[in-house]
């Protein structure tokens, strides 16, 4: 399409926060007026504006990380009690000689990973914006996802490796400690389970831990019922194949993590965001003629951000404003999106 002149409106709405920096100055309003005076002669003023809640400009650029604060204690004490019963499963694993069991453990340790590393995520996301990271380090949580169920597809591999080599070759297992310390790792488990449920609704990195737990929750269960079958039954090659099954469970618990993360960390739309919908919803706001170059992606599991162009008609700086906040309410309620970029612009056929 050709290029035309174009002006744009500068609403003065919140913006990011000032840098806790010596050498860093905000922009003051008479230096922005200076500045639209000295691109007056420009075709295109490319101008915008930042808006982060309608009533509290900052409101939400810690309450992400507030929220991840409310359950570190939960984290702390779950990590803890995972590692101590990873450390007794192993340990009871040899002594019976299990591979289901050590499956179970390795599994239980990525438990473990997947908590420390939520744990990481949030003590990471408290240090504030620089320059050089703007956003500071929100991406943390996304970034930390995608190691943990990347790391799992190793394990799996050699999981399944040893439990092909039991299968030609079963091993005597001892049941009677099989059968117990499944039943404590269910316990574990699904204690562990609900106590982060909730938490797990609004964040990647919970829900990280959380499908992890539910996941050795249903893996113990296996192991319980297979220490009934071999101890009834004497056939000691239930023991590798319950570790398959272990193996293919934690392959589709971190696969869908994965794909997710992958597609935050590339920066495509939210999870169930539409693109079209949100168009057409900031489209019939009243005083808004048409939406382009519109871009929604996830700056945190819990902070949506947008930028796009909005055509309207030409009107003064009070009416920009209102339109603005109209926008960004209908975002917010309609779409939980917090964090956006709108540049108001209107065709100049002079």
């Amino acid at each position: 399409m050709p290029e035309v002149n174009q002006s744009s409106c500068f609403v003065a709405n919140s913006t990011h926060n000032c840098y806790s920096l010596s050498n860093v100055t905000c922009i003051s309003q008479t230096d922005l007026k200076t500045s639209d005076s000295n691109s007056t002669n420009q075709n295109h003023n490319h101008t915008h504006s930042h808006n982060h809640s309608n009533t509290n400009p900052h409101s939400h650029s810690h309450s992400h990380i507030s929220d991840l604060e409310n359950i570190g204690l939960k984290l702390k004490i779950s990590t803890l009690v995972t590692v101590l019963f990873v450390v007794a499963q192993v340990i009871t694993g040899f002594y019976t000689n299990s591979i289901a069991l050590i499956s179970d453990g390795v599994h239980n340790f990525t438990d473990a990973l997947a908590l420390i590393i939520a744990l990481l995520s949030i003590w990471l996301q408290k240090f504030p914006v620089t320059l050089s990271k703007t956003y500071g380090y929100n991406r943390a949580g996304i970034l930390a996802a995608f190691i943990n169920s990347s790391s799992l597809m190793v394990i799996v591999a050699l999981l399944c490796y040893e439990s092909v080599l039991r299968i030609f070759n079963p091993q005597p297992i001892e049941t009677t400690g099989m059968f117990w310390i499944a039943v404590l790792g269910l316990i574990v488990n699904v204690g562990i389970g609900l106590a982060i449920h909730k938490e797990s609704k609004h964040d990647i990195t919970i829900r990280s831990a959380y499908i992890h737990m539910l996941g050795d929750a249903a893996s113990t269960v296996g192991i319980i019922i297979g220490s009934l079958i071999i101890y009834y039954t004497g056939y000691n090659i239930v023991d590798p194949i319950i570790s398959l099954g272990i193996s293919i469970l934690i392959l589709w618990t971190s696969w869908t993590i994965l794909q997710e993360t992958v597609h935050l960390l590339l920066e495509g739309t939210p999870k169930g965001i539409n693109v079209e919908t949100v168009s057409k919803a900031i489209e019939v706001v009243p005083g808004v003629k048409a939406v382009h170059h519109i871009h929604i992606w996830a700056i945190a599991s819990q902070v949506t951000a947008l930028s796009c162009h909005i055509e309207v008609d030409d009107m003064n700086l009070s009416n920009c404003q209102k339109l603005l906040l109209h926008i960004n309410n209908v975002l917010k309620q309609q779409f939980e999106i917090n964090h956006t970029t709108l540049q108001f612009e209107t065709s100049n056929n002079s």
